[in-house]
């Protein structure tokens, strides 16, 4: 990169940590650092439920799906909003009502405190996972556009992510995912429209040279049902059942819709979002396509002769073919991605262990100075996370957007089957079947997830089945046990 790039990166940065000082303006306690006092208007909240949800692994992963396949991404996001839409309609409402610190907090009213520490300790193990899948593929981007080492890659994203976070709380995570939900749609945006200008060709052109090689197909039906995430039955229950998972029982996302003004904007916030979903996916989708197409007419300075070189065809076109200026915009926008999931991951984790895994003496709360050394702690686990998946993927061949999704269902079966049993099932089980019943989805996620992994044979299952695999176990074992008292 140029002089130039890494002073718009810069400025960008320094933009971020500007405005988590002054989103920490007032914060003296813990409970105004992890939970804004529920004074998040709803139209920002979108914002960052968004911000959070477009992660690096979408803003490398999807133009690289879109550049080996075609558009059945799109049917994720089918799923996705149908989650949503029974969230709005049937469960935030009723988590925002409560008053609740953390999501967590319904489990120890409906079914009993231990319940509520593991369910508590499985979302903080699953979201180091799943987060530190996403800081790995960022710092991989962002070592071939910087020349960076991975693993100092790793540590530099880390440590920037943990300083707003550590100064500003949930504030600095809404009002940062503001800024920083603009610049990864205006990057992505802009690398678009400049890759076709590069091109020269009339754009009714392109578009009929990659629709003719069904670039641009939606459904995949001649994919197998059971052995590839993108037949649509698949993509569609697997997009359903991981946002039942991550926003309504993961305290990342469930967070910005507990901090809102009141019940109706945490609904309408989540429903927005998933209306949203499809345009941002779509940009994502048409860049891979239109990488698809530039390099079936413009000579590259860089290789795709690897897998590997596949992963890295957005970041190689970054760093190679955008202009100077342009490029630190855009690599800001892979910034951006990057770096806004991950400081909701800092404070979601930090609220569970504070508020549900270790909570302060009954008329006591935690100190400021006791959270932040949290969010300090937890920062160095991603970092720890992201270094074991740099090993564990190194010279496989997988989908890095699949790398993604797939590592987020290893604890959160285990979760939503507790969840689902708690919120709609009159026969509830008792607070030791509950935890027995998670212990046995986590361990079928687990070995769904690691099992089948191509370092260890040929996969068998897509990872859509995982979900709904380790929820029904953990329901089918919770229920086993004696029916639990009636709470309130």
């Amino acid at each position: 990169m140029q002089a130039f790039d890494w002073l718009v990166l810069a400025a960008y940065s320094s933009l971020l940590l500007f405005l988590g000082w002054r989103a920490s303006r007032g914060d003296r306690t813990a409970e105004s650092h992890l939970r804004a006092n529920r004074s998040l208007p709803a139209w920002a909240v979108v914002f960052s439920i968004l911000a959070t949800e477009v992660s690096a692994a979408t803003y490398i992963g999807v133009p690289e799906a879109a550049y080996n396949g075609n558009w059945t991404y799109l049917e994720f996001a089918v799923g996705n909003l149908l989650g949503k839409w029974f969230l709005s309609r049937r469960v935030i409402p009723r988590y925002w009502r409560l008053q609740l610190p953390t999501v967590y907090g319904f489990l120890g009213q409906r079914i009993g405190p231990r319940t509520q520490r593991a369910a508590a300790s499985a979302f903080l193990c699953g979201r180091l996972i799943a987060s530190g899948v996403r800081l790995f593929i960022a710092a991989y981007a962002f070592a071939v556009v910087t020349g960076f080492e991975l693993r100092s890659a790793i540590l530099v994203m880390a440590l920037l992510s943990t300083a707003y976070t550590f100064v500003g709380g949930l504030k600095a995570v809404v009002w940062t995912d503001v800024a920083q939900g603009s610049i990864f749609f205006i990057g992505a945006a802009t690398a678009l429209a400049v890759g076709l200008a590069q091109i020269g060709l009339p754009l009714g052109e392109l578009v009929r040279e990659a629709s003719q090689a069904g670039k641009f197909d939606l459904v995949a039906f001649d994919k197998p049902l059971l052995r590839d995430a993108y037949n649509p039955i698949a993509a569609v229950l697997g997009g359903f059942f991981l946002v039942l998972a991550t926003h309504g029982t993961d305290q990342e996302n469930v967070q910005h819709m507990l901090s809102t003004r009141s019940a109706g904007g945490s609904s309408r916030s989540i429903l927005a979002s998933g209306f949203l979903t499809f345009p941002i996916v779509a940009l994502f989708l048409a860049v891979g396509t239109m990488l698809w197409v530039y390099h079936r007419h413009v000579a590259v300075a860089y290789s795709l002769a690897t897998p590997a070189d596949v992963h890295r065809i957005f970041p190689n076109f970054i760093m190679h073919q955008l202009p100077t200026g342009v490029r630190g915009l855009v690599f800001a926008g892979l910034f951006a991605a990057a770096v806004s999931s991950l400081g909701a991951t800092l404070n979601a984790t930090t609220s569970a262990w504070t508020s549900d895994i270790f909570p302060p003496r009954a008329g006591t709360s935690a100190r400021l100075s006791t959270v932040r050394g949290l969010i300090c702690a937890f920062g160095v686990a991603l970092a720890l996370v992201a270094l074991f998946f740099a090993w564990f993927t190194a010279g496989t061949e997988s989908d890095l957007v699949q790398i993604a999704l797939s590592a987020m269902t290893i604890l959160y079966g285990g979760i939503l089957g507790t969840f689902l049993v708690a919120l709609f099932l009159e026969r509830r089980g008792s607070d030791l079947s509950l935890l027995l019943g998670m212990l046995a989805g986590v361990g079928v996620g687990a070995l769904l997830y690691f099992g089948q992994q191509p370092l260890l044979g040929r996969t068998a299952l897509a990872w859509p089945w995982y979900l709904p695999l380790s929820a029904g176990t953990t329901v089918l074992v919770a229920l086993t046990g004696r029916r639990a008292p009636p709470r309130p």
